[in-house]
């Protein structure tokens, strides 16, 4: 469960920032943004490959052929990584891959998941509820028997660091087909958004994909554009302590690029890291009393729960003379948090949130996955 905590901590403050206008590139690549994945078509054979797939990997790529179930195997793929598409069924180590599945129709081919107190999908915690959906583990301490039991089409997986070979090989082994999913360490909101495409490919639904996105990131950029031009930027503090750690994103983090896209001035920026960092409470306190905003303290739902979390909470500034945000709107009865889900996939419902949050009256929208800490 900690390492559950912990990857939640990591997917939220990793990948990267800017405040520019985000623009479509050109290459070999046909993502407008992600840079985590390729998806090349020859003939009927979908080539997927992705590209660094764990924290601190390099030059490491992972290529996965996709062929219908339909047709034969050419034998020059016969030493190749093969799925068989469209699949039917999947088991999903990561919260993030049921929002994406979610938006394809396709919860009905989930058959299992990872840490199902976690999860906020109505639709699959009634399936797990049921016995339809089983909960298989967590990293080393997967349940192979209960995996091999589902019979499943595929296991998507995700991993922190190289140590997520060690069982993606055992899985293998088995004759169980896997794919690494690595939308998480996105140097962007719409490039974790545009890992839709890649989760499409399995389903053979790469159009229905594309044309979600192209909405997304439409959206996104028009709301990015309501504020671009914004001097006067209120000043924001990320985060609360864990386990005594205040872990803060980089300044080329995918957080600090939602903030900034938002039209906020996020207090550490000045470290150009895409990954997160520690910083000392004293550093904090400096922070809290300069910002104009606090926003993602974990779990807190009222400024008593803050003030109970740490009592040195009472002396910041922004706690008595700023605005307290969560992003916390949308929990499950079990704890699950939906932002952790649909919200990797709508990054233009978050940044319209945080626009709201930011300039009130400029959009005028409810907060989906943020609340007022009051």
């Amino acid at each position: 469960m900690q390492r559950i905590i912990i990857f939640y901590i990591l997917v939220f403050l990793l990948a990267g920032c800017s405040n520019k206008i985000n623009q479509a590139e050109t290459g070999g690549n046909s993502n407008h943004f992600a840079r985590g994945f390729q998806i090349k078509k020859s003939g009927d054979i979908t080539k997927l490959t992705v590209f660094n797939p764990w924290e601190k990997a390099q030059n490491i790529s992972l290529e996965y052929f996709l062929v219908n179930k339909n047709l034969p195997v050419p034998d020059s793929l016969s030493s190749k990584k093969i799925i068989r598409t469209p699949i039917k069924n999947i088991i999903c180590l990561s919260t993030s891959h049921l929002g994406f599945i979610d938006v394809l129709n396709e919860n009905r081919a989930v058959v299992g998941v990872s840490g199902s107190n976690y999860i906020s999908n109505a639709d699959i915690l009634k399936r797990i509820n049921s016995g339809e959906i089983v909960d298989v583990g967590y990293g080393q301490n997967l349940n192979y028997e209960v995996i091999v039991n589902q019979h499943t089409d595929l296991v998507m997986v995700y991993g922190i660091g190289s140590e997520v070979t060690t069982y993606t090989k055992k899985l293998e082994e088995l004759g169980i087909p896997v794919i690494m999913n690595a939308e998480y360490l996105e140097e962007s909101p719409l490039g974790k958004a545009e890992w839709i495409k890649f989760v499409g490919a399995l389903f053979e639904k790469e159009n229905e994909a594309g044309r979600f996105f192209d909405e997304i990131k439409s959206d996104y950029i028009a709301l990015q554009k309501k504020v671009y031009n914004k001097t006067n930027r209120p000043k924001v503090l990320v985060g609360s302590p864990y386990k005594d750690s205040w872990w803060v994103p980089g300044g080329n983090s995918y957080l600090a690029n939602l903030i900034s896209d938002a039209g906020g001035d996020y207090l550490g920026k000045s470290n150009l890291s895409h990954e997160s960092y520690v910083i000392s409470f004293e550093n904090a306190f400096v922070w809290a009393n300069e910002a104009d905003v606090w926003i993602n303290m974990g779990n807190l739902s009222s400024k008593n729960e803050v003030l109970s979390a740490d009592e040195r909470f009472e002396n910041f500034k922004v706690l008595k003379d700023g605005k307290l945000f969560n992003n916390i709107n949308k929990m499950s009865e079990n704890g699950g948090n939906d932002f952790w889900e649909s919200g990797t996939v709508f990054p233009n419902l978050v940044l319209r949130d945080l626009i709201t949050i930011f300039y009130p009256g400029l959009v005028e929208e409810e907060l989906v996955y943020y609340k007022e800490i009051k």
